[in-house]
């Protein structure tokens, strides 16, 4: 049972009476407990609605068109919390002070179908995979992080057999689409643990389209938590080297590769992107698989529709964290700064919010930003890196867009991937 938070007017909910606050409890039998139940069972074209009006259950019986819903706005999902306690959780690596939403873990695996979230499969039983199949929740998102059963243990830190490999050919028989990743931590599930990972992972094939691999991200905050360590450029390199190999030996279904490592190590072993082609349909971007190569490929795309000149001078001043900037300052802005009357600069921030070691733009704060601007730059505006604000506008440590634009006093804007809508949108 769900509350009812609004009916769209003149709906099929609306004209059998169903109102505002009242409590939907099942649609043909069926028991509503979240947004994916309404979604799913409102589709057929006869329904018996069960709902519960000022404590008293009434039902409606509906005919309708297949596509058409019947107009209920229901609670949102209450997002379940991670019980995991895994060795290099970032959440855990988070100074005190932040806003609270900071500090929580989801679990989820209902959001890792609408959002793409990663879960671990740890604390899903044998109900919650029925339901899975059951509501077709296709593709989900899979952190693995190791197959080896006492592996897993170290890295989860919990005492029993999660049954990971049962649970993963459970969802393949059932033809569950799903994409996986390890979080590398070297010493913890590299060599050969992460070899057996691959090959574990690669027998559910007909379901299991990819495995991604990302480098384990570490802050200066980690107090009372294991000694781990971060990638190295030279373990980057092996691994950019070894990748060759795996592309050979794994393929999924669709042919594509299997295994894909994360854009941090090219950037760090400073070798080249693989060529597009090698992503397939980009299967993971949002996990930084195949990002940059997007991105430079995208911008090689536009560079015959960019100005020769602009009406007038114009300075701009790009804001990146340290393992993207030999990316912008060698492939970006020698062709925007050939621009009469453009001048692009890159400036590179240090994290020292979370340390040193953590490298990317995402992670980047708003009093770092301003601590390490060029303090006479003379720019006429200013870009953010993009993703690095909430929905809510908001920087890692609490601070807007609008107060860097304050402190600066310089016009700040949120950048995108597209370069020309960002630097030339109404300047040409």
């Amino acid at each position: 049972m769900i509350k009812i938070i609004s009916i769209v007017k003149g709906s099929k909910a609306d004209v059998g009476g169903i109102r505002e606050n009242d409590y939907l409890i099942s649609i043909n039998d069926h028991e509503i407990n979240d947004l994916l139940d309404y979604h799913f069972y409102q589709s057929e074209e006869e329904l018996v609605v069960k709902y519960s009006s000022e404590s008293v259950e009434k039902s409606l019986t509906i005919e309708k068109s297949y596509d058409e819903d019947l107009g209920l706005e229901i609670e949102t999902l209450q997002i379940k919390a991670c019980s995991n306690n895994c060795v290099f959780c970032f959440i855990k690596q988070n100074p005190r002070g932040m806003r609270q939403s900071i500090y929580f873990c989801d679990e989820d695996y209902r959001y890792s179908f609408l959002y793409g979230n990663y879960i671990t499969l740890t604390n899903l039983g044998e109900k919650e995979l029925n339901r899975i199949v059951q509501l077709r929740l296709s593709p989900l998102y899979i952190s693995v992080h190791a197959t080896d059963p006492e592996v897993r243990k170290s890295i989860f830190r919990f005492r029993n057999e999660d049954r990971l490999i049962e649970k993963l050919e459970f969802l393949n028989r059932h033809r569950i689409e799903l994409h996986t990743q390890v979080v590398l931590v070297p010493g913890f599930n590299d060599g050969a643990v992460l070899e057996n990972t691959i090959k574990d992972l690669f027998q559910f094939r007909k379901s299991l389209k990819t495995l991604a691999i990302v480098p384990v991200g570490l802050t200066k905050h980690r107090k009372r938590l294991p000694q781990l360590k971060t990638v190295s450029p030279d373990q980057a390199a092996y691994l950019v080297q070894h990748a060759e190999e795996w592309n050979r030996q794994y393929r999924n279904n669709e042919g594509d590769p299997f295994v894909y490592l994360s854009d941090e190590f090219y950037l760090l072993a400073k070798k080249p992107f693989p060529a597009a082609g090698h992503y397939g349909p980009f299967y993971q971007i949002e996990n930084g698989v195949g990002l940059s190569r997007r991105f430079i490929d995208d911008f090689q795309d536009q560079i015959p529709s960019l100005p020769g000149k602009l009406p007038q001078k114009f300075r701009v001043l790009i804001i990146t964290g340290k393992l993207a900037e030999p990316l912008l300052r060698e492939n970006i802005l020698p062709v925007l700064n050939d621009i009469d009357n453009l001048e692009v600069d890159v400036c590179a921030v240090t994290n020292q919010f979370f340390g040193e070691t953590v490298t990317v733009s995402g992670l980047l704060t708003g009093q770092d930003i301003i601590d390490q601007l060029p303090k006479s730059g003379g720019y006429d505006c200013v870009y953010l890196p993009p993703r690095i604000t909430n929905e809510d506008s908001l920087l890692l440590d609490g601070l807007t867009p609008q107060d860097i634009e304050s402190a600066i006093k310089t016009k700040v804007f949120i950048g995108n991937d597209d370069l020309k809508e960002m630097i030339f949108d109404g300047k040409t």
